[in-house]
């Protein structure tokens, strides 16, 4: 089964110059975690969410390989990390995207995307092949709720093979 079925393609994104603070009201408003940021050309040109943006307030000696490991010291830290928030909230998302994004092909099965989404997580961009254009999204849920879909088929067979049998 390839990913074209169970791609989202009524995918909210936003255009590289779209403010932090206007894509994030977008993602609270939506239930998303995720933006796909799209260019004038339907190119994808990275991902922004609320996972990177953390990662992005967290202060350096905390991201170092040898850095600190906890920061439960620290009272009152968190109007240090809303004020770097501040700091990011008016910039345009393309200042604060994941580009080394791992993408699939409508093509790709997606017994494949199964395992791209356990390693990097979800959701996975999907680019045409040919073009490199974003035609949609592969999520946790949508690769489920297409699972599901062919998991019914199944029962539906196997119960025409019981009755045909008998």
């Amino acid at each position: 089964m390839p990913c074209r079925n169970a791609m989202i393609t009524d995918v909210i994104s936003c255009k590289p110059d779209d403010t932090v603070e206007h894509v994030m009201s977008i993602m609270e408003e939506n239930r998303i975690r995720h933006v796909p940021v799209i260019d004038e050309n339907n190119v994808l040109l990275g991902m922004f969410g609320y996972s990177h943006l953390l990662n992005e307030l967290l202060p350096v000696s905390v991201k170092m390989e040898d850095g600190l490991q906890r920061l439960n010291f620290v009272i009152g830290a968190s109007p240090g990390v809303a004020k770097r928030l501040r700091k990011v909230y008016k910039n345009p998302v393309k200042n604060h995207l994941f580009k080394d994004v791992c993408v699939v092909s409508p093509d790709t099965p997606t017994w494949e995307a199964t395992r791209l989404i356990v390693k990097y997580g979800s959701p996975l961009p999907v680019l045409e092949e040919n073009t490199g254009k974003f035609v949609g999204l592969i999520s946790e849920q949508s690769l489920f709720s297409e699972l599901l879909e062919v998991l019914d088929e199944v029962e539906k067979e196997e119960a025409s093979e019981q009755s045909g049998a008998e």
